[in-house]
């Protein structure tokens, strides 16, 4: 549906005081399913904080304008999730009644573990950009066929592997942020 019924009546512009038990494709009006399309994500953002800029706000009861910075609040959130494959298969877990890797327990996937320590080895010895540059590659290459496995995972609702293919786009991502933040020694 439109983003904005959720949260704001397309007739009159008036907020709605809740938008509590709504899910962030709810939210944005964008179909539940872990393949998401960024297009739609981006547009129903730019409709939503259209909508709900304090300008459109400033002449409303403060109850108004306090709905409005706690909606923009939840849209963030709800665009940032969605646009971060990691944060949206958590997300998507997290929907379907499933416990996702947690801080405190162990990981399970050690022959990521080692691929991971290999790759930041390769990252500590690195000297040029170039060479980041290619580690990075491979990485991101990775990282693309995860996503593409955990759609076809969630689907048929493969939550055991589903848990491991998260934990390892998890550690994936961690790896590629630290490319990002890589300067030369």
């Amino acid at each position: 549906g439109a983003p904005s019924s959720r949260l704001v009546c397309r007739s009159c512009g008036r907020l709605h005081s809740s938008s509590s038990g709504v899910s962030h494709f709810e939210l944005l009006g964008v179909d539940s399913t872990y393949e998401v399309d960024p297009q739609a994500v981006d547009t129903a953002y730019k409709d939503l904080q259209r909508l709900l800029h304090p300008d459109r706000h400033v002449s409303q009861p403060e109850e108004q304008r306090e709905l409005a910075d706690a909606h923009s609040a939840k849209v963030n959130e709800a665009v940032a999730v969605l646009r971060s494959p990691l944060r949206r298969a958590h997300y998507w877990m997290e929907l379907n009644g499933q416990k996702i890797l947690l801080e405190e327990q162990r990981i399970e996937d050690n022959e990521t573990m080692m691929e991971v320590m290999e790759t930041s080895e390769e990252l500590d010895d690195a000297k040029t950009q170039e060479e980041v540059d290619q580690i990075r590659k491979r990485n991101r290459s990775k990282i693309e066929t995860v996503e593409s496995e955990l759609s076809s995972i969630f689907q048929r609702q493969d939550w055991s592997t589903a848990r491991h293919r998260v934990e390892r786009l998890q550690m994936l991502t961690r790896l590629q942020e630290r490319m990002d933040d890589w300067r030369p020694k």
